[in-house]
């Protein structure tokens, strides 16, 4: 609840003074309340962030994901971190310190990724976390931006001989505990009067070779995910991805409340790959606006305006994290299209998508 305004720090009412006196009543009334500390009415440049210190300090931003998660994060034979929310770290690291290569990424589970993001041990949370109310309102944490969109799915061998969710009457369902998976899986079997059994698995890797063993008949999580890990297997038409989804959930980057200067770097930064995309920068193109390029793409670059500045970041702060991953359509072709699957709801907001960036000016 908000405090109560004191007699003395009461806003002034505007009135129609003329001249100087009226200039001196606004200023008042936004002196009174700043005072009251209403967010947003501070410069920028007195905003102070403890976790772009920290990351400085340390020289590298520690992100938070999966395991064994394609088409999102996943080592590759080399051992390297390969993925869609590995290269939005790089591209925050890039964004940040110049260099994508001072991304750290640390797996996390079901159940340690919040304990970790609460407790600073990482700096963002992707690691396919679904947005929604009770995350912000009750766990000390926002949502700063969505980097894919996706729904719930299941994935079954197709020797179980089923092909709709509703025939999954009284099977078994590998399941992470302690994750919106879990209780929509329940709400959906309780609505639809079935019964299921769940095996409640935290490690994705544990999951994977659970489900592979027999011990559950179905597989449940984000429909991406199961894709990525069906075309993973050596005959992934041994396996059939159900064509139900029970749910349409945006995943993305989950940092700690109260640090806004980080939130609006996370959040911008993923916006500027979406950017790019809308204003055909690439990779390729990121190091400086060609000749009669629109002032859209001269901010965007750094050649044009105070952007980066403004977050305490530098002025090349978003060409920086587009050459070092591409715009988000490179990163998905990079990371999500070897796996056969389609844009779909990631496409951008003209081509029948849900991506979009507001204006960077």
């Amino acid at each position: 609840m908000t405090a109560p305004v004191p007699p003395s720090a009461a806003v002034p009412a505007l009135r129609a003074t003329p001249g100087r006196a009226r200039r001196r009543v606004v200023l008042l009334a936004l002196g009174a309340l700043a005072s009251l500390g209403i967010p947003g009415l501070h410069p920028a440049s007195a905003q102070e962030s403890p976790t772009l210190a920290a990351i400085r300090a340390r020289g590298s931003v520690v992100c938070g994901v999966q395991s064994n998660n394609p088409p999102f994060s996943l080592p590759d034979s080399r051992g390297a971190w390969r993925g869609l929310d590995v290269d939005s770290c790089r591209a925050l690291a890039a964004a940040v310190l110049g260099d994508p290569s001072k991304a750290t990424i640390r797996p996390v589970t079901p159940i340690s990724r919040f304990p970790a993001i609460q407790s600073g041990e990482i700096d963002v949370l992707f690691g396919s976390t679904t947005w929604t109310t009770t995350r912000e309102s009750s766990l000390g944490l926002v949502f700063a931006a969505a980097n894919y969109y996706s729904g719930q799915g299941f994935l079954v061998k197709r020797s179980l001989g089923v092909g709709r969710l509703a025939e999954l009457g009284g099977a078994t369902i590998c399941v992470p505990p302690g994750s919106t998976t879990e209780v929509v899986l329940a709400e959906w079997f309780r609505a639809n009067r079935l019964t299921f059994q769940p095996v409640l698995i935290e490690d994705l890797n544990e999951i994977h070779a659970a489900f592979l063993a027999g011990r559950c008949d179905a597989f449940t999580r984000d429909m991406t995910g199961l894709s990525g890990f069906r075309m993973s297997q050596p005959n992934p038409e041994a396996f059939l991805l159900l064509p139900d989804s029970v749910t349409m959930e945006p995943l993305g980057a989950l940092i700690r409340k109260g640090d806004g200067r980080w939130f609006d770097v996370v959040r911008w930064t993923q916006f500027a790959l979406i950017w790019a995309e809308q204003q055909g920068v690439t990779a390729a193109t990121a190091d400086a606006p060609a000749a009669g390029a629109s002032s859209d793409v001269r901010r965007l670059l750094g050649a044009e305006g105070d952007i980066g500045p403004s977050m305490g970041l530098d002025r090349r702060w978003a060409a920086n994290a587009i050459k070092a991953v591409g715009n988000y359509g490179e990163v998905w072709q990079r990371n999500v299209a070897p796996f056969g699957l389609e844009r779909g709801l990631n496409r951008l907001w003209n081509e029948g998508g849900l991506l979009f960036s507001p204006p960077l000016r």
